[in-house]
């Protein structure tokens, strides 16, 4: 008769405790990498974020101060909204309280009629020295850094005057400008915070260097920052 010796109690417990040991490792491990993932993931998606704001940011204030041919139209109104004798329809401010150069303010012809604005009467946009179209608001644009958020400004019909006088079209690219109403965030404001925004001039004013900086509000320690250059092919020597 044979007789067959089972484990003892010992090594039944070491074999249960080396098996619990390798389990909590192969948790912990896994607990790691799905950290791990997690805030890769995060650090994508702010970057993929600001890469697009920044980009299309780039892309209006490429076209700043773009002013159509109009052939039948015998007078126009941008020199009400341009800043000075040299065309210049772009300027940097900032809204009160916010870091200076983190407000952009432009203006450029969208509907190719050769105005700002639309729906002029007859063959001139002015009138008496005032401005003579409508919707002037759609053709004026902005952004600018307002208590962590980047917003693009929305210029709505009753927040202008569609009959404005020179001094009061061009504030509409001056620095109260910032502080008016009618701006629109850009991002979710429960998800991003933007640290910085920032607008510099270069190259004599022929072009604008653009930082973004912003991280996740449930993941601050989550940050990214880019820059563009961007051209002013309508201004000065460029026209």
């Amino acid at each position: 008769m044979k007789f067959f010796r089972g484990q003892t109690l010992l090594s039944l417990i070491i074999s249960l405790a080396l098996s619990s040991f390798l389990m909590l490792v192969m948790i912990a491990f896994y607990s790691h990498t799905q950290r791990q993932n997690k805030t890769v993931l995060a650090q994508l998606q702010l970057q993929a974020e600001l890469q697009r704001i920044i980009q299309t940011i780039g892309r209006d204030v490429r076209r700043a101060g773009f002013r159509a041919l109009a052939p039948n139209l015998q007078q126009s109104n941008l020199f009400l909204f341009e800043q000075d004798e040299q065309g210049t329809s772009i300027t940097i401010q900032q809204a009160d309280n916010e870091p200076e150069n983190s407000c952009l303010l432009f203006f450029y012809d969208i509907n190719a009629n050769g105005c700002i604005g639309s729906k002029n009467k007859g063959k001139t946009c002015v009138n008496k020295g005032k401005n003579a179209t409508s919707e002037i608001g759609t053709e004026l644009f902005g952004y600018r850094l307002n208590k962590n958020m980047i917003e693009s400004r929305q210029t709505y019909k009753n927040s202008v005057s569609q009959t404005c006088s020179q001094e009061q079209c061009r504030s509409y690219l001056q620095q109260p400008a910032c502080n008016a109403s009618g701006w629109t965030d850009l991002l979710d404001e429960k998800d991003y915070a933007i640290s910085q925004l920032e607008f510099n001039w270069i190259a004599n004013r022929q072009g604008i260097e653009i930082i973004l900086a912003g991280y996740l509000k449930s993941l601050p320690d989550i940050r990214y920052q880019t820059n563009i250059i961007v051209p002013l092919l309508n201004q000065g020597a460029f026209q």
